[in-house]
């Protein structure tokens, strides 16, 4: 069971399925942080970006996507999507190899730091 919403606690827009490995740490990012998970449905792409347009998960201050296998269904990370962002975004945090997926130069002009940073990226 997720943590009561908060005013005063930062929250995070968790992308993928329910944590299955180090579910200790979850439990403990759930007692500083609330979260917004959104259903299958509405990650994919236009149902994502529509959420997103009117404001659906509210204001969030982080991205995390702890799975490389899900939490993608958006499909890459680029401007359309980007500049939806609340402007309070500052972390996007993703499991996996590579930025493949993403636009790091937009997410950093949006004020975003993907962690951990790709090599000789300038934020």
């Amino acid at each position: 069971m997720s943590p009561s919403p908060s005013l005063t606690r930062p929250r995070i827009l968790f992308l993928g399925d329910v944590i299955q490995y180090c579910p200790d740490i979850y439990k403990r990012l759930q007692s500083q942080f609330d979260f917004v998970h959104p259903p299958l449905p509405d990650r994919h792409r236009p149902a994502f970006l529509q959420h997103l347009r009117d404001g659906t998960w509210g204001d969030f201050q982080a991205i995390m996507r702890p799975s490389w296998h899900n939490g993608g269904e958006m499909g890459k990370w680029d401007e359309e999507l980007i500049r939806l962002l609340p402007p309070g975004v500052k972390v996007s945090a993703s499991a996996g190899a590579g930025y493949d997926w993403v636009d790091v130069a937009c997410l950093a002009n949006h004020g975003e730091r993907q962690t951990p940073p790709p090599p000789k990226a300038s934020f």
